[in-house]
């Protein structure tokens, strides 16, 4: 009897524990990324991990059947674009908490991201530590930015100020250039600074005469000598 009582509270002091834990779903198309969360959060009593997926087809559907209150979710899968993944989740799930986990640190992407309905971006190269402080933050920050993307963007912020002055560009010119480098076109450019494809050209065409180029090859060489990328 006193054996059967032990068990029963064991048993319930577990269903207690799993009834407060967060779930997390993830979407991440390289294997030994997902077994190092697994192997994270095998140890967390704050979250465990109740399915995952190498693509993003079918995700939504899954999301909807697994009920997470977490997805870690890659930008760039084989079959999907990552961006695409979160605008279709928040048509109808606004409250799920997106994590992107990603290897880009570019501050389009980020912003993006967060415009999207992201709350939080990190960099693949986060520590575990902050991973988990992430997860954490999200409950009552609207977006979380990983500490090492919030010192590179003030360093580069600094640093494209003083090019900016040097070369005699408008804020607006020197955040264009790393996007045409990368070759992103127009109308998504557009659509992400809320501008029109016009003005764009127009930015376009104003950074090649002021840095006295004419092609997009040698935009390119550029914004890699002027570590613009």
């Amino acid at each position: 009897m006193l054996n059967l009582a032990s068990d029963l509270r064991y048993k319930g002091a577990i269903d207690k524990l799993s009834n407060t834990m967060k779930d997390i779903f993830i979407c991440e198309d390289h294997v030994i990324i997902i077994d190092g969360l697994k192997l994270l959060f095998q140890q967390s009593t704050d979250y465990r991990i109740i399915g995952h997926s190498l693509t993003g087809s079918g995700v939504i559907e899954k999301l909807e059947k697994e009920n997470p209150d977490i997805l870690i979710l890659d930008l760039n899968l084989k079959d999907s674009d990552g961006f695409e993944l979160i605008e279709e989740i928040r048509k109808t799930n606004k409250k799920l908490k997106i994590v992107v986990l990603t290897m880009y640190p570019d501050e389009f992407l980020i912003e993006r991201a967060r415009k999207l309905g992201a709350n939080a971006y990190l960099q693949k190269s986060v520590s575990n530590d902050e991973l988990l402080e992430a997860l954490q933050k999200i409950e009552n920050l609207e977006f979380y930015l990983s500490k090492a993307l919030m010192e590179e963007n003030e360093r580069r912020r600094k640093f494209r100020d003083h090019f900016a002055y040097k070369m005699k560009l408008t804020k607006r010119e020197l955040e264009l250039i790393p996007l045409f480098a990368r070759g992103i076109s127009s109308n998504q450019i557009a659509e992400q600074l809320s501008i029109s494809t016009l003005t764009i050209d127009t930015h376009r065409k104003n950074i090649f005469r002021k840095l006295e180029i004419n092609t997009s090859i040698e935009l390119v060489n550029f914004a890699h000598e002027n570590k613009l990328l």
